[in-house]
């Protein structure tokens, strides 16, 4: 049987060398940030993000309500602030 870990939404600004992410990642309740990645790398080399706006280089933006990003891809990640 597979136990339900709780986890806590937060919002993100994620680059890549093609594109700029915003939207959601859910990591476990107390745990960094850079842990859960790290963890993740490990486990499916995949970050999944919800509701998600890709803005691509050259200015057109797709909204997505889940994606899954290449952790190794990833060049930059920013907390945002609680709007």
């Amino acid at each position: 049987m597979a136990m339900k870990i709780e986890k806590e939404k937060k919002c993100v600004d994620l680059y890549t060398s093609r594109y700029k992410i915003s939207g959601n990642v859910h990591i476990p309740i107390h745990a960094r940030l850079t842990d859960s990645l790290q963890a993740m790398s490990k486990q499916s080399g995949f970050l999944p993000m919800t509701d998600v706006v890709i803005r691509f280089k050259k200015g057109a933006a797709r909204e997505e309500k889940f994606v899954l990003i290449k952790i190794s891809e990833i060049e930059m990640i920013c907390l945002k602030d609680k709007e």
